[in-house]
């Protein structure tokens, strides 16, 4: 029987959950992208590029979640829980607010951001009308997930799990009677999807607002009805720059998925499942970022940042662990791994399997970085440092994934010098190779120590 110290007790508590949940979140999407695909490589694209959009937006969701799950960690390890209170309050309003001008955004410009990424025609259409039922739902999205972040910052990563669970289970389910039109639903195709999520995010936002009413959790929601310009600014003050840091991504993200598209509709199929089912592989990076943010606030909010930094080697040690047994899930059984999201009837389905399959080995080299990247990432934004991750963003992704995957994916001439191209596995590579770089960039801001010392 495995032996944990107090630290990799505390970490464990609140990744297991968070991993629990983000699991059945990423499964939730496997199954989209199972269902969708039986419709073929054309409504795969579609979804999968839709999705791509629709992730574009969450910088602006992330401008307030980590400025709450910062603060809420704070105040919950100096044992102020008025402050804390204020703090979820405020916090829910501004998600709420926030996330109108994105539904806007969704409903008007859609189809033109799905151009500029290179779409062909028949792909711009389906996928203009997924992003528009998708983004309707995008004020109770944003909220839902503050209330989350603030109940993971003061130690309750539980109940985020449950209610994620129950939005998936309705997700799921409508996601079968919506797209194929079964029991007298109405037969939406890939829309379906987007309808599904919709109301799980709904229902999931509902139970979690009266349960954060009723006071049986660690935080309560206190509506005073009022707005509180200081909280506000606090919040806003943290989130900001990962806003900023966000914003980046997603823009390289979009430079980055353009490159991939214009390699065509089969390269782009192949990597959005190979997308997916990475997508479970890191769940456990992502529960380590959740618990290191919280037990790094919470400890330099009891005003101990030794204890901070025992808690981020512990987390990069189990984190490694974790990784490197997905790593060798990836490198040896990729093609296993792709073949339940691709149908059988496609015309195309061995050429998106042969891709696919390449795409996880190349990343699955790169997956124990990755979870070191998410535990110091999540180190230093639980401190309240969120600029030095913004900096960080702002030089590999360019440097490290966007130039290297266009000049090594089309080819370049440099005098007496001609190179062909890789074609899309170039982009992986790039990938894979700023996950690298990315890891060492956060190790060296980690190590100089600067966030111990943020004033939140």
């Amino acid at each position: 029987m495995v032996r944990l110290n107090e630290e990799q007790r505390r970490l464990w508590s609140l990744a297991w959950p968070a991993i629990t949940g983000n699991i059945s979140q990423t499964l939730l999407n496997l199954v989209d992208m199972m269902i969708v695909g039986q419709l073929g490589a054309l409504a795969l694209a579609s979804v999968g590029l839709g999705g791509q959009v629709s992730w574009f937006m969450m910088p602006i969701m992330a401008a307030v979640a980590t400025g709450t799950l910062a603060l809420v960690a704070r105040f919950t390890g100096a044992r102020d829980e008025i402050n804390a209170t204020l703090t979820l309050e405020q916090s829910l309003y501004l998600a709420f607010l926030l996330g109108i001008p994105v539904t806007l955004f969704g409903w008007f410009f859609g189809d033109d951001v799905l151009r500029i990424m290179g779409a062909k025609p028949d792909v711009v259409a389906l996928g203009y009308e997924y992003i528009k039922v998708v983004f309707a739902f995008y004020p109770l999205r944003f909220a839902g997930f503050t209330a989350f972040s603030a109940l993971r910052g003061a130690g309750d990563t539980k109940t985020p799990m449950k209610l994620g669970i129950l939005m998936n289970v309705i997700n799921a389910v409508l996601d079968y009677l919506l797209v194929f039109g079964k029991f007298g639903f109405p037969r939406l195709g890939p829309v379906g999807a987007a309808w599904a999520s919709g109301m799980g995010i709904t229902v999931s936002f509902i139970m979690g607002l009266y349960l954060l009413w009723s006071g049986r959790l660690v935080l309560r929601f206190k509506p005073s009805w009022s707005f509180h310009p200081e909280m506000a600014t606090r919040i806003l003050r943290i989130g900001v720059p990962t806003m900023v840091e966000r914003g980046l991504f997603s823009f390289y993200n979009f430079l980055y998925m353009s490159i991939v598209t214009r390699f065509g509709t089969v390269a782009l199929a192949a990597h959005q499942v190979g997308l997916r089912v990475e997508s479970i592989a890191y769940m456990p990076a992502f529960g380590f970022n959740v618990a290191t943010s919280a037990l790094v606030g919470q400890s330099l909010g009891e005003g101990r940042p030794e204890k901070a930094e025992r808690i981020v080697h512990e987390a990069l040690k189990m984190v490694g662990l974790f990784m490197a047994v997905m790593a060798f899930i990836l490198i040896a059984f990729p093609r296993y791994l792709v073949m339940p999201f691709i149908s059988t009837s496609d015309p195309h389905r061995l050429e998106v399997m042969r891709l696919a399959s390449i795409y996880l080995i190349i990343v699955g080299i790169s997956e124990v970085p990755l979870g070191w990247l998410f535990v110091l990432s999540g180190a230093l934004r639980g401190a309240g440092d969120t600029k030095t991750p913004m900096y960080i963003t702002a030089v590999s992704k360019l440097l490290f994934r966007i130039i290297p995957a266009y000049l090594l994916g089309f080819g370049f001439t440099l005098g007496a010098l001609h190179f062909a191209g890789l074609g899309v596995v170039a982009a992986w590579i790039a990938m894979s190779l700023e996950t690298f770089a990315t890891a060492a960039l956060f190790w060296w801001a980690f190590r100089r120590g600067k966030w111990k010392y943020v004033k939140v």
